[in-house]
């Protein structure tokens, strides 16, 4: 015989077990006591003494087995006596009230109940046996009449132990099956739920759920990374990203985000879905986000190296076919003016000649744009040349002198490159800047840089009118213009000396609020 599984590995469901046993008979004794004073001309010590001194008994075997417990939880069979003890004090209360009339028949059945549970099948049975033997043995010695129905009772009586025997010991292995099967798939549950705690933590992409009020669930620790952010519990998901407002849960797509305290924007990859929760008997939406600056600058700066590449190479040819004829046509008309005698004939021919040498020069810009950059090898401190063009942007008469000047760089930012090349490169986006803001109310001109490991970023950001993502996509192309007398060649030019340089460009624009040139250089080491 061993314990059930429940009693061996719980204590407090053991204890449960004990003071039920015990309740019992707390019962009867609050009973009889209540019954004597009720009926206090009608007592009868000559029974009562016996029923109290079984009582006592019984309490006093009781406080005996919780003293002991630990002990009877790892041997059996110490428990398994202590229900016989049970039974056969239970035996002689029936005995000292009355076979046919006792009220204490019931006990020997929650007796064999709750042996089933703590000592199994076989304890039940084995239990009723004993108990079997004890009622018996108790109504043998009755001084009841033996009469037919008395012993027809007695055999009903002793069907009755061993039928809750037996049931109480199928419903012991049932339980103990279940509760076997329950925690077995409560440990998987557990292990599940802290596998994908796990998971979802550390995943590299940032995951948050939140109501359709937009109130956050829960968020994981790459989603705070993100965005910027130590605790996004306290946060509304649509004070982040109002634009997903009208998505109703449901988005996928690129959307602009500035992290909290950092004017650098970041381009987050966003999926949206929906999902019902059981918990919160509602509508929950997650959120799936990347952080996609990096990818979207490096897609930017391929596409537009390869559409420069093929106008370039395209640009190349043309510009050496051109240029032949026009010196053909420059050289003629030179002898042309020499024997004209009209006025009118020779300012026209002049006005010739002036163009040719404005296509000439042209060509000439044309031709160096498309000529391969030679690998830079000089060391260049990009600080004292920054501060060198804007300083030179104060003295310029062809552009605003009102146009307020914030310089925040570091000291040392080196890099291998040419420092002329560099220089009309930082022109031209500067003097781009100043032009966008001929008509702004606050002109700054705000020119950041610092230094990593591995990179010098450049970030040159003007209060202009700005441009729309037509114009943007289309501002390194050579000859594509916004100004009425620009050749379209500017940008195109310090794109291509940049490049050169090994830096990745990247260009923000809104128009109205102005245009942020992001350049990244490889550090010199």
């Amino acid at each position: 015989m061993r314990l059930s599984f429940a009693l061996q590995n719980s204590k407090n469901q053991g204890l449960t077990v004990e003071f039920t046993r015990v309740s019992l008979f707390a019962l009867i004794l609050l009973i009889s006591a209540v019954s004597s004073v009720f009926q206090e001309g009608f007592i009868n010590w000559q029974i009562l003494g016996p029923f109290y001194a079984i009582l006592s008994v019984a309490f006093g075997v009781h406080v005996v087995w919780f003293s002991m417990w630990d002990r009877l939880l790892k041997s059996p069979w110490l428990l398994f006596a202590g229900f016989v003890v049970d039974s056969l004090l239970i035996s002689f209360l029936i005995y000292y009230s009355g076979i046919n009339q006792s009220l204490f028949l019931f006990l020997h059945l929650v007796n064999i109940l709750l042996a089933g549970i703590a000592c199994r099948g076989v304890g039940a049975v084995t239990l009723a046996l004993f108990t079997s033997i004890f009622f018996t043995v108790a109504a043998l010695f009755s001084p009841e009449m033996k009469a037919l129905n008395f012993f027809f009772l007695l055999a009903l009586n002793n069907i009755a132990f061993f039928s809750v025997a037996g049931l109480s010991g199928y419903l012991s292995e049932q339980l103990q099956t279940v509760g076997k099967e329950l925690s077995e798939t409560g440990a998987s549950l557990r292990s599940a739920q802290e596998l994908n705690e796990v998971l979802v933590e550390n995943i590299p992409t940032g995951m948050v759920s939140f109501t359709e009020s937009g109130e956050v669930v829960k968020a994981n620790s790459s989603a705070a990374e993100i965005l910027g952010y130590s605790d996004l519990s306290t946060l509304n998901w649509y004070e982040l990203f109002p634009e997903t407002r009208r998505s109703e849960g449901l988005f996928k797509g690129d959307v602009k985000y500035t992290p909290k305290n950092d004017a650098n924007a970041k381009i987050l990859g966003m999926t949206l879905s929906k999902i019902y929760s059981p918990e919160l008997k509602a509508h929950l939406s997650i959120g799936l986000f990347d952080d996609l600056t990096k990818i979207r600058q490096l897609e930017y700066a391929a596409r537009q190296n390869e559409k420069l590449a093929a106008v370039g190479g395209l640009a190349a040819g043309i510009a050496h076919e051109i240029r032949n004829p026009l010196a053909g046509i420059s050289g003629s008309i030179e002898l042309l003016t020499q024997t004209v005698n009209n006025d009118d004939d020779r300012k026209l021919m002049k006005i010739v000649l002036r163009e040719i040498d404005r296509l000439n020069n042209l060509i000439t810009e044309f031709l160096d744009y498309a000529r391969p950059e030679v690998p830079p090898t000089d060391a260049v401190d990009l600080s004292s040349l920054i501060t060198e063009v804007l300083d030179s942007m104060k003295l310029n008469a062809q552009v605003r002198a009102d146009v307020e000047q914030v310089r925040e760089y570091e000291a040392d930012l080196k890099i291998l490159g040419r420092r002329d090349k560099l220089k009309q490169a930082f022109l031209n986006i500067i003097i781009n800047s100043y032009q966008a803001m001929n008509d702004s109310q606050k002109p700054q001109i705000a020119v950041k840089a610092l230094v990593t490991d591995k990179e010098v970023r450049v970030r040159i950001r003007d209060a202009g009118c700005g441009m729309s993502e037509a114009t943007r996509k289309k501002m390194f192309e050579p000859f594509h213009t916004t100004k009425p007398k620009g050749t379209g060649l500017g940008l195109a030019v310090t794109h291509k000396i940049l490049e050169g340089h090994g830096a990745q460009v990247f260009v923000e624009s809104e128009v109205g609020v102005g245009t942020e040139f992001i350049l990244t250089f490889p550090r010199a080491h």
